[in-house]
Parts: C-alpha cells; sequence; structure tokens
C-alpha cells in the first residue's frame, strides 16, 4: 500500500496517472457491479447504484466487498497506507454526540456502543457505522489494525423498533466477532 500512495503522490493524486484506477479496477471484486436494496415502504429490491443522495455526502458512494471494508481498515489503522504522524493526527478524536460513535477523528470514529445501545465487551473500536436508502454497514477496527470486523446488512426499517431491534442484534453479533 505504501508503494502505491507513494505513486499517487508523485502523481499528484491523479488516479489514472498513478496507475492507481486500473490496478483498483484489475484487482477490485465490485467494480461493475451493482447495489439492489429493498427501500422503506417497498416490497422489492430496486438498483441504487447510481442514486444521488446529496444528504449523505458520499455515503454510498462506494461499492465495496466486506472483505475490501476489512482489508482498508487493517492498512489504514495498521500504519500501512499513513505516515505515522498523519495516522496519530487522524486517530485524535473529539467527544461526538452522534449515537454511531462516542469520539470522532478525521473520518473515523472510536465506538463502544453500536448505535449506542450495545456495549463492547473488550473495549473500543475503530471505524464507521453509516446507513442510507436501504442499507447498512458497520466497520470497525482495532486502533493497531490487527482485527476487523464489517457486517454489512440490505434493508429499511418499518419502525423505530424495528430500527433498535436490528442494531440490537447487529450489536452483539459485531461484538461477539470483533472480541473473539
Amino acid at each position: 500500500v505504501g508503494a502505491w500512495y507513494a505513486r499517487w503522490r508523485e502523481a499528484d493524486g491523479d488516479p489514472d496517472g498513478s496507475g492507481l484506477r486500473a490496478a483498483y479496477e484489475a484487482a477490485c471484486a465490485t467494480v461493475g457491479s451493482s447495489v439492489r436494496v429493498v427501500l422503506p415502504g417497498g416490497s422489492e429490491p430496486v438498483d441504487v447504484t447510481e442514486l444521488d443522495l446529496p444528504f449523505a455526502w458520499a455515503g454510498g458512494g462506494v461499492v465495496s466487498t466486506a472483505g475490501e471494508i476489512a482489508r482498508m481498515l487493517q492498512a489504514l489503522l495498521g500504519g500501512e497506507m499513513l505516515p505515522d504522524s498523519l495516522r496519530k493526527e487522524m486517530l485524535r478524536a473529539v467527544d461526538s454526540d452522534w449515537n454511531e460513535t462516542d469520539r470522532y477523528g478525521l473520518g473515523v470514529g472510536e465506538i463502544t456502543a453500536v448505535m449506542g445501545r450495545q456495549q463492547s465487551p473488550c473495549g473500543a473500536a475503530w471505524g464507521h457505522i453509516g446507513f442510507s436508502a436501504g442499507y447498512t454497514a458497520v466497520a470497525l477496527s482495532s486502533e493497531d489494525g490487527e482485527r476487523q470486523v464489517v457486517l454489512c446488512a440490505n434493508g429499511g426499517f418499518a419502525s423505530e423498533e424495528a430500527e433498535e431491534a436490528f442494531f440490537d442484534a447487529a450489536g452483539r453479533l459485531v461484538w461477539h466477532l470483533y472480541c473473539l
């Protein structure tokens, strides 16, 4: 990853000039894939690949497998993607009042409870909980990049009770796998 980062920097961030785009497209299992989800109030999956959600900024802007997300977190937090000084800056977090995180750094959150509900029995993890347009992703890693868990689910919540039940079950599963 470090060599690709150096190429990208030498090419002034140009993904084509660095060869990064071609390498990604050759190795990524999801290039050309579509995302189909059941939207709230719907009964059949619809293609949301090209859906533009301006309220979500980049939310849902990348189609990835759980394995690709886990590998990215491993590289990011394990020190393969950033110099140590930048990694430390990324993890210098401030308290958050969002349900998704306890504290938030630069693009990554420190999480001890999934959506403020299910507490981790083994301490904090770093990552992101994202949800929009019929899908949810919980992506967590240890601060040193040694362990990850990624949960992806399609569907929407018909009620607040259904949402709470989902995050309770997801939290139990995520922490069980993360804390093994």
